[in-house]
């Protein structure tokens, strides 16, 4: 019952950051309303809550931010029609009035968490003495990773692609904001900002090492018998848990670019895979059909409330006149699972099970909500194969392609693929593998689009011949108001 009152207070929280004129504007009466809330562990236990509330909204992770927008951008799905709401978008025209608000919205929005995060961040360190010494570990630790997964992502849609191999390092990106303030936040350079991600991911793991996933074998049995009586602690996969933060350690290293960060990369990835809880499935045993998400391998999902009327109408491929539907051509699904080699697409999950055919074309059934899921209203963020990824593209980049291949051959053999990625294969066969991965895997799960954009992609598939992908199309623009505020 106590969960269910952290719901209901949250109320507070949200109303407290709702998007105003001004960055923020920061009121007497708002700072009464904090001292008042921020006085008990409770409050910060809502405040912790209500930040995921706030990661599920439309603009962010229950659609633009997952299987929506940013899947639309990487064109994975057919061409939408002029009458939908994205058409725009799909062809890379941000600032139409259509398009506009939505590419605004994302950025309001995260901001407005993000405002939230920092507020309850600013409390934590001054009452810190009304917070268990475990609650304040784990609550703190959970706030600043999740400061660090919101900044990426603004930084990966509305800042410079492919970091590593170009020189924009002192070139300024996103406002890196730290502070609940009615001032405008600085913007630092790339360089900068991620040195200031990296700093609160690593003061954020030191605090995780509490978490639970955590396995400290010096731990007394009874370690979180007080503090977890509410069951706050558990579902530990809807939160940003340690080895969540330890992945998104990963992704933050990885987009940075660079032979040193890759390889920096390739070491977190692999201990993610090696002393995680999450797992490869069997696709064997494995209940599929009940499990779609395949949560075995998440790391890191936000709880969607009603997720069924967010996304359900938008995977019906079956009615001509339902123009924003998402979905697959048969020619895309025929060229991505490769369905001519009977070895590799017919027996891909991905494909047989995780995809359906209707009218129009295939829609994803990942997030398709249905009764009897295993798993129902949760969106993956994070997820395993994201790291034997990361850790192949490093070792084939570094003369140890072997390594490579047998990574991508755990990711398709745990799919049901039977035919291995040959030993003899070159590095630029397997780079094309790695490539393929990605957009087997990520199909409706908002991972395609940055990946193009991180490895400098210039020829997206799918686009017209005569668009080449650069910054006019992988940096998003910045919403007026932030342009506006800035030259004031």
């Amino acid at each position: 019952m106590k969960i269910v009152k952290h719901v209901l207070i949250l109320f507070l929280v949200v109303i407290f950051a709702q998007s105003c004129d001004d960055w923020l504007n920061v009121t007497a009466s708002d700072q009464v309303r904090a001292e008042e809330q921020f006085s008990s562990e409770e409050g910060f236990k809502d405040a912790l809550i209500g930040v995921y509330i706030g990661m599920a909204d439309q603009s962010l992770y229950s659609k633009d931010l997952s299987w929506n927008m940013v899947d639309i951008l990487s064109q994975q799905y057919a061409a939408l029609s002029q009458q939908a709401q994205y058409h725009e978008i799909q062809t890379f025209d941000y600032e139409t009035s259509l398009s506009a608000p939505r590419v605004d919205a994302v950025w309001s929005e995260a901001y407005n968490v993000i405002a939230n995060i920092n507020n309850a961040l600013h409390y934590i360190d001054e009452n810190e003495e009304v917070l268990d010494p475990i609650n304040y570990d784990i609550i703190k630790g959970e706030l600043l990773a999740l400061r660090v997964y919101l900044h990426l992502d603004l930084m990966r849609l509305y800042g410079h692609s492919n970091l590593g191999d170009r020189s924009v390092g002192d070139e300024l990106t996103i406002p890196y904001v730290t502070e609940y303030s009615k001032e405008i936040p600085e913007r630092y350079s790339n360089n900068e900002t991620l040195s200031m991600m990296k700093e609160d991911l690593n003061e954020a793991l030191q605090l995780l090492e509490t978490d639970p996933v955590y396995q400290n074998p010096e731990r007394p049995e009874d370690f979180y018998e007080d503090v977890n009586t509410d069951g706050f602690y558990d579902n530990r996969k809807q939160r940003m848990n340690y080895w969540a933060a330890k992945a998104l350690q990963a992704r933050l290293l990885a987009w940075e670019g660079g032979t040193e960060n890759m390889n920096q990369a390739r070491q977190v990835a692999e201990a993610v895979i090696d002393s995680s809880q999450a797992a490869l499935i069997d696709s064997d045993s494995y209940p599929v059909s009940n499990d779609p998400i395949l949560y075995q391998e998440t790391l890191f999902s936000v709880y969607v409330n009603a997720f069924e009327d967010i996304i359900n109408d938008l995977l019906d491929a079956s009615d001509q006149a339902n123009y924003n539907a998402v979905y697959l051509t048969d020619g895309t699904v025929e060229e991505i699972y490769e369905t001519n080699n009977s070895n590799v697409g017919p027996p891909d999950i991905r494909y047989n099970t995780l995809l359906e055919s209707q009218t129009l074309g295939f829609v994803s059934l990942k997030l398709y909500q249905e009764s009897g899921l295993n798993n129902p209203d949760r969106v993956p963020l994070i997820k395993l194969p994201e790291m034997y990824y990361i850790a192949a593209e490093y070792y084939v980049n570094n003369n140890e392609k072997q390594q490579a291949i047998d990574y991508l051959n755990l990711v398709r053999d745990s799919r049901g693929i039977v035919e291995d990625i040959e030993d003899s294969a070159s590095e630029e066969e397997v780079r094309e593998e790695i490539f393929k991965e990605y957009r087997k895997e990520y199909v409706s799960e908002g991972q395609l689009f940055f990946y193009y954009k991180r490895t400098g992609v210039t020829d997206i598939p799918a686009t017209s011949q005569t668009v080449e992908a650069d910054d006019e199309i992988y940096m998003l623009p910045y919403p007026d108001s932030e342009l506006e505020f800035r030259n004031q």
